[in-house]
């Protein structure tokens, strides 16, 4: 039995999938790309806040408001990873599921535990070797959280309210001694 998914105004989830069977989603910068439009047309539909991202090769994780009753999280994420497919599907002449079941979505109730859902998805590539600092990979919120590219999908003012500044949610992310108190 699944369990049950608090969509609903004012809710945040972290919500990430991986491709089926544990295989790349992603197979050059023009699917990543792609997957970028795709998401930042279904967020303007659905008036979702896209408060921090990150693309891996093979799984994805959003950050992700609800910021309107009537357009639901649930909704948004059947429309967009449907269409996401299918362009991926067309492009290499092929069939079927490329996610692996249904999207997981966490519902996260506790603005302390905000910063940690971050670090955690922005450090992904750091951990799998992927970016020396995650500032420096190409494929997540980082650079236009820290104003290094125009904010085009994230939701930089709603995201930075969680900080200080900036500077302090750099250094945040750079210090070696926080450790995550964020469990999956």
């Amino acid at each position: 039995m699944d369990k049950p998914r608090n969509f609903y105004k004012n809710t945040f989830h972290h919500i990430y999938n991986r491709g089926a069977f544990k295989k790349v989603i992603f197979y050059d910068d023009a699917d990543y790309e792609y997957f970028l439009r795709k998401l930042k047309e279904y967020k303007d539909k659905y008036f979702i806040d896209i408060l921090c991202y990150c693309l891996m090769p093979n799984h994805y994780h959003l950050f992700i408001k609800q910021t309107k009753e009537e357009f639901s999280t649930s909704k948004f994420i059947a429309d967009f990873t449907n269409s996401f497919t299918k362009g991926m599907n067309k492009k290499y002449k092929r069939s079927g599921v490329l996610f692996e079941g249904k999207t997981k979505s966490k519902l996260i109730k506790d603005e302390s535990y905000f910063k940690w859902v971050v670090k955690y998805i922005l450090e992904n590539p750091v951990k799998a070797n992927l970016s020396n600092n995650f500032i420096d990979y190409e494929y997540s919120s980082a650079k236009e959280i820290m104003g290094l590219n125009k904010p085009i999908i994230t939701s930089v003012n709603e995201f930075l309210s969680f900080f200080d500044s900036k500077e302090s949610f750099n250094g945040f992310m750079l210090d070696k001694n926080q450790k995550y108190s964020y469990e999956f």
